[in-house]
């Protein structure tokens, strides 16, 4: 997850987004935030039970999408820029889908 947040960072100073330092600060904070938070869930009492990490694995993917639109709604309620909205989008839709195939995979 480090990865996807420093490749979209590096992309903000290479001039791909035009976002400030307050914005990508924001959206790189509050994206890891959402992550930190849905992986207590995967991990807590973690007892290897294959239907149990499933369940889990769905609550987090679950936690994540409403932590982003919530996140992206306050952003769009509260009037700021379409190119920062786009870009948490960007890095939320990014970190949802690695994410989800490198843990069914772990799966395997």
């Amino acid at each position: 997850m480090l990865s996807i947040h420093v490749v979209f960072a590096l992309l903000d100073f290479i001039g791909i987004f035009k976002l400030t330092q307050r914005e990508l600060f924001i959206a790189q904070f509050s994206s890891s935030f959402i992550i930190l938070i849905s992986a207590a869930i995967l991990f807590f009492q973690n007892n290897g039970n294959p239907e149990d990490f499933t369940l889990r694995l769905l609550v987090l993917t679950t936690t994540q999408m409403l932590g982003y639109l919530s996140v992206l709604l306050a952003l769009i309620y509260t009037n700021q820029p379409i190119y920062f909205i786009f870009y948490l989008l960007g890095l939320s839709l990014a970190v949802l889908v690695i994410q989800t195939s490198y843990i069914v995979r772990r799966l395997k």
